[in-house]
């Protein structure tokens, strides 16, 4: 009804220009650290899908992302079987994680992006800082922050695993 309102014209002039990006294996990454007190292994997530929109105003972006946590890898394959059994992740239980983002606003150097983060049957919400930009056609996210673990219930070596397990993101998707 081309806008409804003359005043809602930049409204919707601004989400005509959203444009929303698969996300996949290709163009988005997730990585994890963690840490003990003798040293750190990291990881990925290589398989997920999902959707990322964005338009010219970055607060009003929508991120849903489904993560294989069956294929899952780890520097040390001993580790990824152990990460994938009922000690960590149980990923026969439960072989996918998921994040919903609720909002999205201005943050220090970039932005707060807040949403509930599913693992292991239980949703948790989180926010972090990232970085993100819509330019030539190109959605670009990027972001490094901690979550802990038992927040999940993988609690398996407390006192000799570190709780909190560093997260890296990057999307890049055209």
């Amino acid at each position: 009804m081309l806008c409804v309102v003359l005043s809602g014209l930049s409204i919707c002039a601004t989400e005509s220009r959203a444009v929303e990006w698969a996300l996949t294996g290709e163009n988005t990454k997730i990585g994890f650290e963690g840490t003990k007190k003798d040293g750190a292994h990291v990881g990925s997530f290589p398989k997920r899908s999902g959707k990322f929109k964005l338009g010219d105003d970055v607060t009003k972006a929508k991120i849903n992302v489904k993560i294989d946590v069956e294929g899952l890898e780890s520097d040390d394959p001993k580790l990824t079987g152990h990460l994938q059994s009922p000690d960590f992740f149980e990923t026969k239980k439960f072989p996918e994680a998921k994040f919903v983002s609720k909002s999205i606003s201005a943050g220090k150097g970039g932005f707060i992006v807040t949403g509930d983060l599913t693992m292991r049957g239980k949703t948790k919400e989180i926010s972090f800082p990232a970085k993100i930009a819509n330019t030539g056609g190109v959605a670009t996210l990027s972001s490094q922050f901690k979550i802990n673990r038992s927040d999940w219930g993988i609690t398996y070596g407390e006192g000799k695993i570190d709780e909190a397990v560093k997260l890296t993101i990057e999307v890049k998707a055209k």
